[in-house]
């Protein structure tokens, strides 16, 4: 199988039709027939041949029959999914602008602030330092927020970033959808307008690099007077006292950026009465904090999608659609696939599954999602789970377990999955499936997993998905 392998794999297409065709009429009658077997399955891919050559194995006692085909029929839609998840994560989105493909977009991030924090980030109790207790005075509270690089929309207009006040505190251990919201007093804390170079320059660890806004002294002086209390001592107590900050912008604003929601702070300052130096004591945004991801689709292509009805790429101009944030992905089914589980003594030798974004779709800042997964789907359209209530992402190594993302690619145009395992454990009824989808991802290099990618908005517009198989039948 070795030999056999390379021989398919570093033969172009156009070689194995030609050598297959000028074999025939030397072959013997059952490897005539073998070829008959092998075009007869052609039928349930496509109109179009796939290439086989057909090899001789006295030592196994038969023959295998190879074959590539990158015409397996692909039924490709969009889904709208039920439960989009945008809490939990480092990062968040804010802004407001209005998609020429998809339509309006409009995001709020909502986060408490908390106790400061250890390295683990265990929180510790608000208190002064021993030298300084009973000596300080109040001076003044700022809050740094960090840029994670995310741009979207027209970016060379000001972006107006403004700070609210939550009138409601967060459900503890509540995990939050694109579609919660909290209550916030409408007068902002604090409001700034930045340029672009304001946000790029924030895409930076460095204090001075960050946005930065001055809060109400009667903020500042509420947390003060909770520094070495028993609520300054207590995460749930002080979140209740302080409850947290709600980050907005302008409806009248056409962009929208990435916040480091971990990378953010809140720095509360003070002096001794017996030095002039400031002094502080930093606060985080360490605790619960989502993004409120909102969507109106009036007037656009999928203006008709519904929750967890696929919309089929035959209404859409042959176009699917992936959106972060709004729980918008592309969803396939392979209904041929059956024919391979039938056939018997079938084993793939390599599978890759290809996507390919529609760049005319991307006109202006907007940008396809650096990342992309798959993962299964239940009979309801809803993301299966695993028996851990884990996401049943598709893995690229089906022993190992082994998570795989697949980046763009700016060379090809192109997301490239290796799709063997997958396909090898379904037509040995390892595995059923009931549809896959293609969502946005993040891959922690640190602990090698992945997850469901919605804190920021990216889009992609995909034109062409394309499953190239090679494949061996022994008879």
């Amino acid at each position: 199988m070795t030999t056999l392998q390379k021989r398919i794999l570093t033969s172009t297409q156009n070689l194995f039709l030609n050598n297959t065709w000028k074999s025939v009429k030397n072959l013997r009658f059952a490897v005539q027939r073998n070829i008959a077997i092998m075009l007869f399955s052609a039928f349930f891919f496509s109109c179009q041949d796939p290439i086989g050559i057909v090899i001789d194995t006295p030592s196994t006692g038969g023959q295998i029959t190879t074959i590539f085909t990158d015409t397996v029929k692909i039924n490709a839609s969009t889904l709208m999914l039920d439960s989009t998840f945008t809490s939990g994560q480092s990062s968040a989105v804010v802004g407001h602008y209005i998609d020429p493909v998809l339509g309006e977009v409009t995001a709020k991030t909502f986060a408490q602030i908390t106790l400061p924090v250890l390295s683990t980030e265990t929180f510790t109790s608000l208190v002064f330092p021993d030298a300084d207790k009973g000596l300080t005075v109040y001076d003044s509270i700022y809050v740094y927020v960090a840029h994670n690089g995310f741009a979207y929309g027209d970016t060379t207009k000001n972006y107006n970033l403004q700070l609210h006040r939550l009138n409601e505190d967060f459900v503890k251990s509540k995990r939050y959808t694109k579609d919660d919201v909290l209550s916030y007093n409408s007068t902002p804390l604090a409001s700034k307008t930045f340029t672009y170079k304001d946000l790029k320059r924030a895409y930076s660890a460095t204090q001075d690099s960050l946005l930065i806004f001055k809060l109400p002294n009667e903020v500042g002086q509420q947390i003060y007077d909770l520094v070495g209390t028993d609520t300054g001592a207590d995460i749930d107590k002080f979140t209740a006292a302080i409850k947290g900050l709600a980050f907005v912008t302008d409806q009248n604003s056409e962009n929208a950026f990435g916040i480091s929601v971990s990378g953010s702070y809140v720095q509360l300052y003070y002096h001794t009465t017996n030095s002039t130096d400031r002094k502080s004591i930093p606060l985080t945004f360490y605790s619960q904090r989502f993004s409120q991801i909102q969507g109106k689709k009036q007037g656009t292509i999928l203006q008709n999608l519904q929750l967890l009805q696929p919309l089929s790429s035959s209404l859409t101009n042959n176009r699917t659609f992936v959106q972060s944030g709004l729980g918008i992905v592309t969803k396939l089914d392979f209904p041929t696939l059956a024919v391979l589980q039938k056939a018997g003594n079938v084993t793939i030798n390599k599978a890759e599954l290809i996507f390919e974004p529609d760049l005319d779709q991307v006109s202006g800042n907007y940008k396809t999602p650096k990342e992309v997964a798959l993962v299964q789907l239940e009979s309801t359209n809803q993301i299966k789970k695993t028996t851990s209530n884990l996401i049943d992402f598709v893995a690229l190594d089906g022993l190992s377990g082994t998570q795989y993302v697949a980046d763009y690619n700016a060379t090809t145009n192109s997301y490239t999955f290796n799709f063997t395992s997958f396909l090898q454990d379904f037509v040995t009824n390892k595995l059923t499936t009931k549809g896959i989808a293609l969502v946005p991802s993040l891959l922690n290099t640190t602990t090698s997993t992945i997850s469901i990618y919605n804190s920021d908005v990216s889009r992609m517009v995909i034109k062409n998905i394309k499953l190239n198989v090679y494949y061996s039948i022994k008879k």
